[in-house]
């Protein structure tokens, strides 16, 4: 950034400034091999056998993409200003079609919460760790480390490493203009705030790439920026109020072929600011990208 115009590198790092957020980097540790109630990407998913697993509208039974163990979260002081639940465990499942379970309308149900016919977003509010692999492996549902799921992004079974990073909003964010506005106030960039046409309308090349890569809060997270190749589906108004992002799962090919998400996409699960205070997870905004 050092040879960028000085408004332009002032203004970048007014956006970092501004949109600093903490949140929690999510990396896959291969050395580390997950028990049946550890934090994991893919393989067998903790279940509580009392109750009714998830299904696709088809009967199909769902696979797990990712559980966040967070009595570990809480215990180990990573539980973000208390946002998450204090324990218990958090799931993401998938139905294994041709879209990863993702809904591109939207549908909602009765009371205005979006549909989750074919993905689930599942709260066990207790672990129970004494559950048995083999009880909740006779459910029979798809299992990522055990077969070879040509429909399923994730491919095998994952440990994690998980820590407390900041996160910068990203360029493609619904919400980016605006800070971009009041940074370029900040900064003393008269033409950007005269102009009002945009970033893209005022950086010099060199300024837009280093926006990109300044500000790509690229790798998986919860309870940060999101992260986009195409665009952000909460541009819409009725939309806007999944303003928390509660989990994002990148692709993850680099090291080794972990994750891939379409054509090296990104997926992101969104609630409200309410609906995470009360724990209460069935009103969930799912959406991925590809390039």
């Amino acid at each position: 950034m050092d040879n960028l115009p000085e408004v332009e590198r002032k203004t970048i790092e007014e956006i970092k400034r501004i949109s600093a957020r903490q949140a929690l980097n999510i990396k896959i540790n291969p050395q580390r091999k997950p028990k049946i109630t550890d934090s994991k990407f893919g393989g067998l998913p903790y279940w509580n056998m009392s109750m009714e697993y998830p299904k696709a509208e088809d009967g199909s039974l769902l696979m797990l993409l990712a559980q966040i163990n967070l009595d570990e979260i809480s215990r180990e002081g990573k539980n973000l200003d208390h946002k998450l639940p204090q324990s218990g465990m958090l799931q993401f499942f998938i139905h294994l079609d041709d879209v990863y379970g993702m809904d591109f309308d939207f549908h909602t149900d009765s009371e205005g919460r979006l549909v989750q016919n074919s993905f689930r977003v599942v709260y066990h509010k207790a672990i129970d760790y004494k559950v048995s692999a083999e009880d909740i492996r006779a459910l029979s549902m798809p299992d990522s480390a055990a077969q070879e799921i040509d429909e399923s992004p994730v491919w095998g079974e994952y440990g994690l490493d998980i820590e407390i990073k900041d996160t910068y909003i990203s360029v493609d964010d619904c919400q980016f203009e605006k800070y971009f506005q009041q940074a370029a106030k900040a900064a003393g960039w008269k033409e950007a705030m005269e102009r009002k046409a945009g970033f893209y309308n005022c950086f010099s090349e060199e300024g837009t790439d280093a926006l990109f890569e300044e500000l790509a809060p690229s790798g998986h997270w919860m309870l940060g920026w999101p992260y986009f190749t195409q665009y952000d589906p909460r541009e819409e108004e009725e939309k806007q109020k999944y303003a928390i992002q509660l989990f994002q799962m990148d692709s993850d090919y680099d090291d080794d072929d972990y994750i891939m998400w379409g054509d090296a996409g990104v997926a992101n699960f969104f609630i409200s600011e309410k609906d995470l205070a009360n724990e209460d997870f069935r009103d969930i905004l799912y959406s991925w990208d590809c390039a």
